[in-house]
Parts: C-alpha cells; structure tokens; sequence
C-alpha cells in the first residue's frame, strides 16, 4: 500500500491510546493529507472514519483499500492521445499570470463533461434544477456553499485532467507536484429568505512572511458573470503584500483590513474554465443573484516538498 508508514501514523494518532508523539514516529499533518490523497481519500473522510468507528489497524487498513477499490475515473480518449507540448501555456498567458498572480484557461473540460458534473452535485443534493424549491431545502447538507462530495467517477476525471495539471507543473516550474481531493460547492440565488452563506475576502494561509508559492484553483461547471456568485481575487496583490503588512499596526487584524478596505475584482467563466491564483491573493466567492445555482469544483496542485509555516497570522 503507498505511504503506508504515514497512513498507520493517521490512525495511531486518533486510534491508539498507547502512542507517543515524537519526531521520529510523527509525520506531519501535511503529509498525512498527501499520503490519503495518493490513495484517493480525502482526509475529512478518512476524519469521520477512525473518529466515529476507531477502527482497529487491521480495519483501518482494509477500509483504505475498500476506498481505492471504490475510486473509478471515465475513459478520456481525446486527452489520452493529446501531446503534452499542447498544453503549454503561452508568454502572454505567463506575462499576465506573473503580473496578476491569476489565470483563466479556458475550456479544460467541455460541455459534457459540465453537465455531468452538475448533474453529480444535484443528485448529491436530491435537487432539481428545474425546482427552486429544491436548491434551498438541500442547504441543511451544506458547509457553508461548500459540499463533502468525493468520490464521484465525474469529478474523479476532471481532478485528473491533463492540461490542468500541466499549468500548475508550468507555473511551479516542477512536476513533482500533487492533487488535491477538495470539496464542490453549490451556490444558489439570494432570494428574500435565503442569503449568501460564504466568506468575504481572505487568505487560506498564514500570513506569516515570507508566504509560499502555492497555488489554487477552481473549475466553473456552470456559466457564471460577475453577479451569479463570480470567484473575485485582488489581482497582482501578490507584488505589495510585504509592504502593505508592514503598514498595518501590530493591534490591527490584517484579515479584517482587508476585508473593509481591498477592492476585488470579479474573474467570471464560462462552464469548464478553471481559475488558477497564487495564495498571496485575498480572494472570495460572491452572492449569486442570478437565475440559477453556480456550481464549481475546487483543485489545486501542492508542491511535494510543499511546508506549512507553524505560526498562522
């Protein structure tokens, strides 16, 4: 089994009362996360298992591999028989990315592809996108916008999609790189009583310089402008955040500044675009006061050697 000294640690952390955390037989959470990634388990799931059912190590081991066995992906000839030189993004594509620190490509998927991703979410949801009335009554499942949905055949195959993960090893500069198993998320119109349930602008990192190249992404599955719940970044922020710490008062909370004073800007798409921005960037997701639900699927590649800073800001 791959990382099988890792994955043993995850459950003698949470399931093994006799076990002493030291350097040498404790991993790092983030290499826990890596190992479940690398067998196709997303680690709130591998959470809810060994803190709900403590499982022996035996069992432990035999629901992993019961996970794997359950892990399926859809052929994807056209991309099979693509060369990879095709991906490659282009220099005025790298100009604006290192300017802005955010990419748009267009198109990673097509249009099926879309529809069947959506049509995973509203199952998931027992929704009806010709129902309303159903968008709504489905939020009790939710965090938030987002939605724990894994392990789905559809988006296992968009996670596995070759020209995005060819921009992130282009952008990285490095192939040795890995991919996320995140959450979707369904963000449905306001409405009179229902309003947006996200977070305003902010980071997923410590602010602790020196912050990190690393970057994240989203896959729009459904058509979205710039009022129908657009991802808004503040572009090129990257360049000035040194500084405009710096300028902050020590009392202050940098993350409350920059919600009240940063102007974001909206980066809408159309279904199957993905959006790539440098963690540096203070970013959100918006209300949808459109028609319909937008829907997107989160993915990022994380460097190998990837270190979270132990002090978070």
């Amino acid at each position: 089994m791959q990382d099988w000294p890792i994955l043993k640690n995850f459950w003698e952390r949470y399931c093994d009362p006799t076990f002493q955390a030291n350097a040498v037989t404790n991993f790092p959470w983030r290499r826990m996360v890596q190992a479940l990634y690398a067998n196709h388990i997303a680690h709130p799931v591998a959470l809810k298992f060994v803190l709900e059912e403590r499982p022996s190590l035996d069992a432990f081991r035999d629901w992993i591999e019961r996970s794997k066995a359950e892990y399926q992906i859809l052929d994807q000839e056209d991309e099979d028989n693509q060369d990879e030189s095709a991906y490659e993004l282009t220099a005025e594509q790298i100009a604006f990315w290192e300017e802005n620190a955010y990419l748009v490509l267009p198109q990673v998927i097509d249009e099926q592809a879309c529809a069947e991703s959506r049509q995973a979410i509203l199952d998931f949801l027992h929704a009806n996108l010709n129902e309303p009335a159903t968008w709504y009554s489905a939020q009790s499942r939710q965090q938030g916008l987002m939605l724990p949905l894994y392990n789905h055949p559809r988006l296992n195959t968009n996670r596995g999609c070759k020209r995005i993960r060819a921009a992130y090893e282009q952008l990285y500069g490095s192939k040795t790189i890995y991919k996320t198993i995140d959450h979707l998320s369904f963000n449905p119109p306001e409405t009179k009583t229902f309003t947006f349930r996200g977070n305003g602008l902010h980071w997923d990192v410590s602010l602790a310089l020196p912050i990190p190249d690393r970057f994240q992404g989203l896959l729009y599955l459904s058509d979205c402008n710039e009022s129908e719940g657009a991802f808004h970044c503040v572009p090129g922020f990257h360049h000035r955040i040194t500084n405009w710490l710096a300028d902050i008062d020590p009392d202050q909370n940098p993350r409350l500044i920059a919600e009240q004073t940063l102007t974001a800007k909206a980066v809408p798409g159309k279904a199957g675009d993905f959006v790539i921005w440098h963690q540096a960037l203070p970013h959100c997701a918006t209300p949808n006061r459109g028609a319909t639900p937008r829907m997107v699927q989160y993915l990022s590649y994380i460097p190998n050697d990837d270190i979270e800073n132990p002090i978070w800001i």
